[in-house]
């Protein structure tokens, strides 16, 4: 089975605060900073107090990760949910010592092609991450979407110029008219065709994957309720990939960190070692941010 690789670990788990034991992984995965931190803890201490909660949206990860935590069955607790339901979560469960928001996409989406993330296989233009909520494909997304709005996808999204999403919006409202883009493979020979090249067709997958997931707005939303989850004393650390996303999280955690009851960690971000970059690619645009809850 394919494993995602966790980006980050080491530096996430030295600022972790001493004896903590409620841990929150808002993307749990393949459990890769769970695993990580519970085999360190395991160490040093008796990890029998530790509660790791974690949710994810996609329940093939969910089954899978539950065949990958057996021997720590006690320790962990998954749940089939998004990031952006922390409010409800918390009422469930408790104030969290710890949380972790890895807001990566698991490489099991991008090299399973069955998954129908990838440029590189044929597959249905999908792209769910959810696919037992949510109805919005890409191929419908695509089909249906208002022009102003897939305009400002990638305009405002991505920092395409104004004439660049105009003339890509056009082109897919008139492709539309004529016939469904219906698989990956469609859509990436539409794009090259109309002289898209190679790293401009995965961007524009990124963004419709971005819109179809929703996953910029459900940021916000973790953003604007993780603060009253949170224990005081303790802390919560964010990974982001790319420039909107991460421009989303630092303006929100200055924000906080102007009030009198937050303190940002680190103050100029934390990347990862180029030797972790040697040994995993995907890490090479991670960008790490920590906040506590004084």
């Amino acid at each position: 089975m394919l494993r995602h690789i966790p980006v980050l670990a080491e530096e996430i788990y030295e600022h972790l605060p001493e004896n903590r034991q409620l841990w929150f992984d808002w993307t749990f995965g393949h459990w890769g900073h769970a695993e990580y931190f519970l085999s360190h803890e395991e160490k040093k201490r008796n990890i029998s107090w530790i509660k790791i909660i974690g949710t994810d949206i996609d329940l093939n990860m969910i089954e899978k990760a539950r065949e990958l935590t057996k021997e720590y069955k006690d320790n962990i607790n998954i749940l089939h949910s998004s990031y952006a339901n922390i409010s409800e979560i918390a009422k469930e469960q408790w104030l969290f010592d710890y949380e972790l928001l890895d807001l990566w996409v698991n490489l099991e989406h991008f090299k399973d092609w069955s998954r129908w993330f990838s440029i590189k296989t044929d597959a249905p233009l999908d792209m769910r991450f959810d696919q037992s909520k949510n109805d919005m494909t890409a191929e419908k997304w695509l089909k249906t979407t208002k022009p102003e709005i897939i305009k400002s996808a990638f305009e405002e999204y991505w920092d395409f110029s104004q004439k660049t999403a105009e003339y890509l919006t056009k082109l897919i409202c008139e492709q539309r008219q004529k016939s469904p883009i219906s698989t990956t493979f469609q859509l990436k020979d539409f794009l090259l065709n109309n002289h898209f090249n190679q790293k401009k067709i995965a961007v524009i997958f990124q963004v419709i994957r971005i819109m179809v997931n929703n996953e910029l707005d459900q940021l916000k939303i973790f953003l604007e309720k993780f603060p009253t989850t949170l224990k005081k004393g303790w802390r919560c650390f964010i990974i982001t990939y790319h420039s909107v996303e991460d421009r989303i999280t630092k303006n929100a955690l200055k924000a906080l960190a102007e009030s009198c009851d937050f303190m940002l960690i680190n103050k100029k971000v934390i990347i990862p070692h180029y030797t972790e970059v040697q040994r995993n690619k995907a890490a090479r645009s991670a960008k790490l941010r920590i906040i506590q809850k004084l």
